[in-house]
């Protein structure tokens, strides 16, 4: 029992003739420059894994409800462009093609994203929001709408067990009848909104994986500009550089601020509209990546503070699989089609918190 708590692994595990075999987690596509400990990758299995049973059981449910109904836009951007299987044979695809045909595959991807999101989530409805977290809500509630599963998390059950930002930033299966996408909650809302986009082109590629922003492989840049170009429009950033009467740093942060978004994005999208030197660009990320981790070690700093504080564990499980999750938990356990042991896989807690987290 000990070495089943030490692996999170079920105790069966230890009783089989073999070691299990490890399951398909789909493609990591954060990149080989990364060197993750032995512990930091167990946690990152152990993540897939609940990820990967929650889907299962999810799928399962769905099928014997007579609720399995077809999503169309999985792979949607992949059959109308015939790209290859494989991560390293489609990232091979993108590098071939000309400028020309890349940019139309961008123009299709932010169509497939706009599909998806619907009229109640277009990027000016996004900007005009009153603060990030509104934002954010706006873009995950239109995803959840268009038939996936998302949920926050950013430990597996305790802060002994923390996943930081650079283990993961976000993982999605994709799957025709249960689309299930995971954020690591670690990261400030423009950063999870941008999460969601990336990953949803990714589902349009029909890819599941784990994702890392950062990373320099071909898919990953696609999926991290045709994000950034959904959130900020070449037409739109050009207007709002070219009114701009500050400074570069200082009007990056004022367009990060208006329109709820992450500096980092911002400076990214203006030097991608080469409205800024490479030089000037590399000095902004660095000024801003520091900020961050600034940022990140404060708030692991006061962690402990706030669990001991005002916060509701309740409230906080609430937030990390509200809506469509909770939603679709409460609706099989009243119908009988879940456990409440089963439920609690699902959303992450223990069973005897399952029913005082629906009823919160």
């Amino acid at each position: 029992m000990r070495m089943a708590k030490a692996y999170r692994r079920s105790a069966v595990t230890f009783y089989l003739k073999a070691i299990p075999t490890e399951g398909d987690y789909g493609a990591d596509f954060r990149g080989n420059k990364k060197v993750f400990t032995d512990k930091d990758q167990a946690l990152i299995k152990a993540l897939l894994r609940y990820a990967r049973s929650s889907q299962q059981l999810i799928r399962a449910r769905l099928e014997l409800e007579d609720e399995a109904i077809p999503i169309s836009f999985i792979g949607q951007l992949k059959r109308k462009w015939h790209l290859p299987e494989g991560t390293i044979a489609m990232g091979q695809r993108l590098q071939d093609m000309s400028r020309i045909q890349y940019s139309k595959l961008v123009v299709d991807a932010i169509n497939g994203l706009n599909l998806v999101l619907g009229d109640q989530c277009i990027p000016e409805k996004y900007r005009a929001k009153s603060d990030q977290f509104k934002s954010f809500k706006l873009i995950r509630s239109a995803c959840e709408h268009s038939g996936i599963f998302v949920i926050l998390k950013n430990n597996l059950g305790s802060h002994h067990s923390k996943l930081t930002s650079e283990l993961f930033r976000a993982f999605v299966i994709s799957d025709e009848i249960a689309l299930l996408m995971v954020l690591n909650r670690s990261n400030p809302h423009p950063a999870m909104s941008f999460s969601i986009l990336h990953e949803t082109v990714h589902l349009l590629l029909d890819q599941t994986g784990v994702s890392d922003i950062e990373s320099t492989t071909p898919v990953e840049q696609f999926c991290n500009i045709v994000a950034g170009v959904w959130l900020l429009p070449q037409k739109f950033i050009k207007e709002q550089w070219g009114n701009r009467i500050l400074g570069i740093p200082d009007a990056v942060s004022q367009i990060s601020s208006q329109c709820n978004l992450s500096r980092m994005m911002v400076a990214t999208r203006v030097y991608q509209e080469r409205l800024i030197s490479r030089e000037d660009y590399s000095k902004l990320i660095d000024v801003f990546r520091d900020d961050w981790k600034k940022t990140q070690q404060e708030k692991q700093n006061s962690s402990q503070n706030q669990q001991q504080g005002c916060a509701n564990y309740y409230v906080i499980q609430r937030n990390q699989s509200e809506n469509r999750t909770l939603d679709f938990a409460d609706r099989m356990i009243q119908s009988g089609g879940l456990t409440v042991t089963k439920a609690a896989r699902i959303l992450g807690v223990k069973p005897s918190n399952v029913l005082k987290l629906l009823d919160s």
